[in-house]
C-alpha cells in the first residue's frame, strides 16, 4: 500500500502560502504581485510564469515574486526550476519556514525523500509544531522503508492536532509494514469513520484482516471497497475466492 495524499494537498498547502512581504504603503511590486495571485487563483499558471518574472526582471530582490513564480512552476510540473527560485528565497531569509516546506514537497515529488527529510526537519526546527512537516516527514521515512520513524512522526502530528482521514491511514499502512496488523485494523478504522468513501482504506483493512485470519470481514471489506470503484479488489477477492475452492 502508497500513503495517502488529499486530492486537495497541493492545491491547500502551495496556495495556502502565497504571502505578501507588503509595508503600509503598497509599493508597484506588491500591487503587480497580487495580480499574480490573481492568475495562480485562477489555474492560469504559465501566464502567472511570465508574469513573476517581470516583476523580478523589474526588482531582482523582490522575494515574494520569486516564491509565487515557484509555486507556478510546480503546478507546471516544472519542479527543478521551481526549487531554484525557492533556494533564492532561503538564501535571502534564511528562517522562512514555508520556503522550506515548498521545498521539501517539491523534493518529495522528485521523489528525493532524503533532502525533503532534511527540509522538513528544519523547518520543525524553525516551528516544532508544524503539524505538516511531521506528516509529510513521516510518508518520506514511510517511502524509506523507515516504518517506525513514519510512525513516530504521524503519532506526533496526531499529537499536536491533526485528525485527518490521511494521517490514520498512513499510520495504517506503516504498521501494517511492520506486521501490527491488529494495530493497523484499527487505524484504517480511524480513517475510515472521518472519511466513509475512502476505498482503499477498505481494501486494505481488509488485506490486514485476511492476515489476521478474519477472512469474513476481509471479504466484507474488499467488496466494499470494489463497490466504491477500487479496482484492485476484483482482483484479490477472485484469489481468496481460488483459494476457498482449493480447500
Amino acid at each position: 500500500m502508497k500513503p495517502f495524499y488529499h486530492k486537495s494537498f497541493y492545491f491547500i498547502l502551495l496556495l495556502g502560502f502565497v504571502v505578501l512581504f507588503a509595508n503600509c504603503e503598497t509599493s508597484k511590486q506588491d500591487r503587480q504581485n497580487e495580480k499574480g495571485i490573481e492568475m495562480l487563483a485562477e489555474n492560469q499558471y504559465e501566464s502567472a510564469v511570465k508574469h513573476f518574472s517581470l516583476i523580478i526582471k523589474e526588482d531582482k530582490n523582490y522575494l515574494p515574486a520569486y516564491f509565487n513564480r515557484a509555486i507556478a512552476y510546480s503546478y507546471l510540473n516544472n519542479n527543478r526550476v521551481a526549487i531554484e527560485d525557492l533556494n533564492f528565497v532561503i538564501g535571502k531569509q534564511i528562517y522562512e519556514e514555508e520556503a522550506y516546506l515548498n521545498r521539501a514537497i517539491l523534493y518529495e515529488n522528485q521523489k528525493n525523500y532524503k533532502q525533503a527529510i532534511e527540509d522538513y526537519s528544519k523547518v520543525l526546527t524553525i516551528n516544532p509544531r508544524n503539524i505538516k512537516a511531521y506528516h509529510y516527514r513521516g510518508i518520506c521515512k514511510y517511502y524509506l522503508e523507515d516504518y517506525k520513524g513514519a510512525i513516530t512522526d504521524y503519532n506526533r502530528s496526531i499529537k499536536i492536532g491533526l485528525n485527518s482521514s490521511g494521517v490514520y491511514y498512513n499510520k495504517a499502512v506503516s504498521l501494517d509494514c511492520t506486521g501490527n496488523f491488529n494495530e493497523a485494523i484499527k487505524f484504517y478504522s480511524k480513517a475510515i469513520n472521518i472519511d466513509k468513501k475512502l476505498d482503499r482504506a477498505y481494501y486494505a483493512r481488509g488485506i490486514a484482516k485476511l492476515k489476521t485470519g478474519d477472512k469474513n470481514g476481509a471479504v466484507k471489506d474488499i467488496k466494499t471497497s470494489i463497490k466504491m470503484g477500487f479496482k484492485n479488489g476484483s482482483r484479490v477477492l477472485k484469489q481468496i475466492e481460488l483459494m476457498s475452492k482449493s480447500i
